[in-house]
């Protein structure tokens, strides 16, 4: 009888264990790029729009309090002048007029949906890849 307890104890624990790995696993399944957009618009909200702006246009607080002079993220004229690995790249690494570098903040994936997030703004492409450019 003891036996027939423990046993069912021991199913019933492995199937809520299973449950609970399942139900926490299930967002990032389901995720997609809605996950990556969503993730990259709360990155964008938390560490560029201070400086950018909420919509990019290079209106952020910060930037009016300390007078920096920072690049409208919604002009296409300026955006196609950016290649995605010069905006990658200077996300990662900062700047030399008060950008600062992310690259120990941010994953790579991070970074790139960043990336695909500020085009969004324009809908431009940025410049095309070098042929054998790596990334």
């Amino acid at each position: 009888m003891r036996t027939d307890v423990l046993f069912r104890f021991r199913y019933q624990w492995c199937v809520v264990v299973l449950l609970l790995l399942v139900m926490g696993a299930a967002p990032a399944l389901g995720a997609g790029n809605e996950g990556a957009a969503a993730s990259a618009r709360s990155t964008y909200d938390a560490k560029c729009a201070l400086c950018h702006g909420a919509s990019g246009k290079g209106d952020g607080w910060q930037a009016k309090i300390f007078w920096m002079k920072t690049p409208n993220l919604t002009d296409s004229a300026y955006m196609q002048t950016r290649s995605d690995d010069a905006l990658f790249q200077m996300i990662k690494a900062g700047g030399n007029k008060g950008m600062p570098a992310f690259g120990l903040e941010l994953t790579e994936p991070q970074i790139k949906d960043l990336v695909t997030y500020i085009r969004s703004f324009t809908k431009t492409p940025g410049l095309p890849k070098p042929a054998g450019a790596a990334r």
